[in-house]
């Protein structure tokens, strides 16, 4: 008998496929959750990107101000004295004689210095030519162009945007501008962003500006002269050096100071100093103990573009201290970066 095997698989008909179909797209539904969906993620993402990048901008700010101390200490080890944050520079033998305070930081800085600023002799130029229009006798420098002039040096021509020459090495004549005299001294700091070379009130001397986007306003520099202390009349100032505010500064009524609890008025007691609209007393707050006693601050004014009020900084007390003259938060000053803190001065 013959036995026929039968494969069960060639039993099994073969399947008529009526499952749905494969589509083609998503429905309206889908696609509308798919756009909630991303917008929320991306609601979610921004935020936090945008506070990266605020960070590693003030970051950057950061840096530049550490290496504008070491720039500070580089002036300081080659002249012997930090650089001045207040200055008049006189093109007349006059002018000097009149004036003992800033003859007497030419001559800690320069003392071979030529008062006579008469030069001539084998084609010495004292000083750039532009120096002296409109018959100028004297160039003013607030705080901002001290920075900016004694760390970069003398630029050939007046206007912003130009990259300093650093001073001459000629003991007598270190004013020469860089096309007089190709031995150079400096700059101490590459200055090479010539965007963010500015001259804020028209007198040719620049300022410096810091890398945040838009920024309107320069970096502030004050010395402690070596710790001989922080002078009061050191406020921004016109291109007279008569008047305590300069076109597009805020008013910034002091450096900054550390809280003290004890401090009473008789243990600082008050001076004094002049302004345009007359004699002013400094408050308690401005009589505290300043920081960074025994060097410098440099001070950028953030974001906003406002220095703020100066006065007490602490970050342990409310709003780390900072309040304008009549006791309130003092909100410019929240996104100042300086060489006293790493970072805003209100986290």
């Amino acid at each position: 008998m013959q036995t026929t095997f039968v494969n069960p698989k060639s039993e099994i008909p073969a399947s008529n496929s009526t499952g749905p179909k494969s589509r083609a797209a998503f429905t309206l539904v889908e696609m509308m959750v798919v756009i909630v969906i991303i917008a929320v993620l991306a609601g979610l993402l921004l935020p936090a990107l945008n506070s990266a990048r605020i960070k590693a901008n003030e970051a950057k700010v950061i840096n530049e101000i550490k290496g504008l101390e070491a720039a500070i200490a580089a002036f300081k080890a080659k002249y012997g004295v930090e650089p001045p944050s207040k200055f008049s520079l006189y093109l007349t033998q006059a002018g000097w004689n009149g004036d003992a305070v800033n003859t007497a930081i030419v001559r800690q800085i320069w003392p071979q210095f030529d008062f006579t600023m008469a030069a001539g002799n084998n084609n010495i130029v004292a000083f750039p030519s532009w120096w002296s229009n409109n018959n100028q006798t004297v160039i003013n420098m607030n705080s901002g162009e001290c920075l900016l002039f004694f760390l970069g040096g003398v630029i050939q021509t007046q206007g912003a945007n130009q990259v300093p020459g650093g001073f001459a090495k000629n003991p007598a004549y270190p004013f020469s501008p860089p096309s007089a005299s190709s031995n150079r001294e400096g700059p101490f700091f590459e200055f090479t962003d010539i965007s963010r070379i500015k001259d804020i009130d028209g007198n040719g001397i620049n300022e410096w500006y810091d890398a945040l986007p838009s920024q309107t306003k320069p970096y502030l520099y004050f010395s402690s002269y070596d710790g001989r202390g922080y002078n009061l009349n050191e406020l921004p100032c016109d291109s007279t050096g008569t008047n305590y505010t300069i076109a597009g500064f805020a008013s910034l009524h002091d450096i900054y100071r550390v809280y003290s609890s004890t401090v009473t008025s008789s243990q600082y007691p008050p001076a004094s100093r002049s302004t345009s609209s007359g004699s002013v007393t400094p408050s308690l707050s401005q009589l505290l103990p300043p920081q960074k006693p025994q060097s410098f601050q440099i001070i950028s004014p953030g974001y906003d573009g406002e220095y703020g009020s100066g006065g007490v900084f602490n970050p342990n007390l409310p709003n780390s201290g900072l309040t304008d003259s009549s006791g309130k938060a003092d909100l410019n000053a929240y996104d100042n970066l300086t060489n006293f803190n790493g970072g805003r001065l209100k986290p």
